[in-house]
């Protein structure tokens, strides 16, 4: 950080000998970034898929903490195995209302209990038992919020200078309809993340402005444009009521306005038109995605659009923080391309001996892990790769399909900057995920020591996996 910031001071003796002065002050942070000079940033990607490992079978791997073999389900990530830890037998910290799917969707990255049914919010979070939504923001808003010199993030997210155009960003593919079993992403209480599941439309927000390898940025969607001016005419309205508002009212209702204002800015920040973004080393454009039905025969291709996306987006530096989601609690999905009829959850409960086809899923899911984690490794950031730079995390909301949350398959991988060492199978066997949250906040820069989440009152880190 002390190289950054000499560079800085002579960039504004530049300017000042040229007599631009405090005006051209906006441009600092364009020339820091064509510049180059600073160690490439930490990057936090959480990754979901639907259910856990088919019953009966066992996703251990085998062999020492070095020198150690993937089970079937995770041989596609073979190639990867020197930038992989695999944190084995965590049981998921979560719980409450609803049944499994829904309370390990709403904990799986908050470690939070789910609440009942409340203040008119009630979803089936499964066979009729009702839930509300969840309690606390997710580990991704927490790291996206956070910032200081071994974070993602240098800059307060109140910066009239941001790093980057989004602090965070959520993807899916298929995700439902918004619901407790549907949304595994917080940014508060009670205020779910909706992901953007159409790849074009993900692609037209968030490479708008961006350049790369010589590209000229996209051009917007036409209906993209008239809706943000739309929204832009209410939001305007809404910020001259609430600052007449303020100018009325007394010392006891100020902060309620005031935090209702702060919340109309935020959503003007993130409808107007982005600036331009400048070009990082390794942000390509990548070519805009062809739209194709949602439906399971199309589920492939989305996914590999969306992961393309998702690659794109951290190395042009659109953001550092960034969430995809496949699919949701109770999946539907029908694997057809590999000669199946059911859908994934149906073939779950069935009362068949469904390991074959259910492994079958499994292993098709980590080869599409191992395509992103590929696209990563293939950005070279000079000093290593954007999978070097980033932490990956890729979790389930249960442990297996008979709704048993212990054992739950994760998988970590990157280097998260050289704060993770890599290659290595652990044996947490019955310990609770809320410490690999904490362990995450750790890695992203976070001084958090104790708990995340509500759950557990002194959780800690997992020992062994920093350091």
């Amino acid at each position: 950080m002390t190289r950054r910031l000499r560079f800085d001071v002579s960039r504004r003796r530049l300017l000042q000998s040229l007599g631009l002065g405090a005006a051209a002050g906006p441009l600092i942070p364009l020339l820091n970034a064509s510049a180059q000079t600073a160690p490439r940033p930490k990057r936090l990607l959480l990754l979901f898929t639907p259910d856990g490992s088919a019953v009966g079978y066992d996703w251990k791997p085998t062999g020492t903490e070095t020198d150690f073999q993937f089970s079937s389900i995770h041989t596609p990530l073979d190639p990867f195995k020197a930038k992989i830890v695999v944190p084995w037998g965590l049981s998921l910290t979560v719980g409450g209302a609803g049944e499994q799917h829904a309370y390990g969707m709403a904990g799986l990255w908050s470690a939070t209990t789910l609440p009942e049914p409340n203040n008119g919010v009630s979803f089936d979070g499964g066979n009729g038992h009702l839930t509300g939504w969840g309690a606390a923001p997710t580990i991704d808003h927490i790291v996206a919020q956070a910032y200081g010199a071994n974070s993602p993030y240098q800059k307060s997210p109140t910066d009239a200078n941001p790093e980057t155009r989004y602090r965070n960003i959520a993807l899916g593919v298929q995700c439902g309809n918004p619901n407790s079993v549907t949304r595994m992403c917080y940014t508060a209480v009670k205020a779910p993340v909706n992901p953007e599941v159409s790849p074009k439309a993900a692609f037209d927000r968030y490479f708008m402005g961006v350049t790369g390898s010589g590209m000229q940025p996209p051009m917007e969607d036409p209906a993209v444009t008239r809706a943000r001016n739309e929204q832009k005419a209410v939001v305007d309205l809404l910020k001259g009521d609430l600052s007449r508002i303020k100018k009325r009212i007394g010392a006891a209702d100020y902060q309620k306005i005031d935090a209702h204002l702060e919340g109309v800015l935020a959503m003007e920040r993130r409808i107007m038109p982005p600036p331009t973004t400048p070009t990082t080393t390794g942000c390509v454009v990548p070519p805009s995605p062809t739209t194709v039905t949602s439906n399971s025969a199309n589920y492939p291709t989305q996914v590999t659009q969306m992961m393309d996306i998702a690659a794109h987006i951290l190395a042009c530096d659109v953001t550092r923080v960034l969430t995809l989601q496949l699919s949701r609690g109770f999946s539907d999905i029908v694997h057809t391309w590999l000669g199946h009829t059911s859908g994934h959850h149906t073939m779950s409960h069935d009362g068949m001996d469904r390991r074959t086809e259910l492994t079958g899923i499994d292993n098709w899911y980590a080869k599409q892990v191992a395509y992103l984690l590929g696209k990563l490794d293939a950005v070279n950031e000079g000093t290593g790769t954007l999978l070097d730079n980033t932490l990956v995390v890729w979790g389930r909301e249960l442990g297996n399909t008979s709704h048993n949350m212990d054992k739950v398959p994760m998988i970590m991988a990157g280097k998260a900057g050289g704060a993770l060492r890599t290659g290595r199978f652990l044996n947490f066997d019955k310990q609770q995920h809320a410490k690999l949250l904490v362990t995450i906040a750790q890695l992203m820069g976070m001084s958090t020591t104790t708990m995340v989440g509500n759950r557990q009152t002194s959780a800690g880190p997992l020992a062994g996996l920093v350091g």
